[in-house]
């Protein structure tokens, strides 16, 4: 069998896990349980790494192959193995994109709720255009302002199933104060705008919160639906890319020392009037 040296994509690395997880609940051994669902050992490994993909029919009969009942875990699998390459919008983008970077958005457009956390920047879900483009215009290395503008704007619009997201956005007060002011005040009403809306949350964290859990840069926490799995995504000068690990517990301590939304709100409308 020729070697995959391509890594799997992350929905492929978690069905996998998935699948070891109930294998090692049943205490099969690789051989036995290959036997059982009528593969080899090899089969199964590159199953459980994510470099063996699976259709929804196939998900089905390994899950009866283990004798998984009806379960919430037997909907997450199928609804994995189910999962497209992205969301519509994505495809127009997808050849310029890194294939890291098409699995978060996609990652991304399935997750209900969204914890999006900004210094010294606004989070990329609540720019406003004039932000947006602006960013964009001295992106090093140079890139096509449309067209990022373009992606940028489905993801912000993409509901995942038509159903409301919940986005929890927290930033620091120095992302308020970091722009031209025509650009700033546009941004700090459509973040008004947004504070109103009954799924989205907007809180800052003022100047003197002093040090804090989240001086070491933006991110995201992506929460699902059905399943309990979280995602974290970190923010740096050279992209997006996949935590190493579950910054739920940074994100608590970043909520502690952030106004809450009402307090926010009197700031971003103190700082909007100070800009024009």
């Amino acid at each position: 069998m020729p070697v995959d040296y391509r890594a799997p994509n992350i929905n492929a690395r978690r069905l996998g896990l998935h699948f070891r997880q109930i294998r090692e609940a049943l205490e099969l051994s690789y051989d036995s349980a290959s036997a059982r669902l009528g593969h080899d050992a090899d089969w199964l490994i590159r199953l459980e790494t994510g470099f063996e993909q699976v259709t929804p029919e196939q998900a089905r009969e390994i899950l009866d192959g283990y004798g998984v009942p009806p379960h919430d875990m037997r909907t997450v699998v199928i609804d994995l193995a189910s999962r497209p390459s992205g969301p519509p919008w994505l495809a127009p983008h997808a050849e310029r994109l890194k294939a890291l970077v098409r699995d978060l958005y996609t990652l991304e457009s399935e997750a209900t709720t969204v914890h999006t956390y900004g210094i010294p920047v606004i989070p990329e879900l609540v720019r406003a255009e004039p932000y947006a483009r602006l960013g964009f215009e001295y992106h090093i290395p140079e890139v096509d302002v449309e067209e990022e503008w373009d992606l940028l704007l489905q993801r912000q619009r993409h509901r995942p199933g038509g159903l409301p997201r919940t986005l929890d956005v927290i930033f620091c007060e120095s992302a308020l104060r970091n722009g031209p002011p025509e650009v700033m005040l546009a941004q700090c009403a459509h973040l008004l705008e947004l504070s109103e809306d009954e799924h989205t949350s907007v809180r800052v964290i003022p100047f003197n919160a002093g040090a804090h859990a989240g001086l070491h840069g933006s991110f995201d926490v992506l929460e699902f639906p059905v399943i309990k799995d979280r995602i974290s995504f970190v923010h740096g000068a050279l992209g997006i890319d996949l935590a190493g690990s579950d910054l739920s517990d940074t994100w608590k301590l970043i909520e502690d020392v952030a106004l809450p939304p009402a307090g926010s709100r009197d700031m971003i409308s103190t700082v909007m009037h100070e800009y024009g």
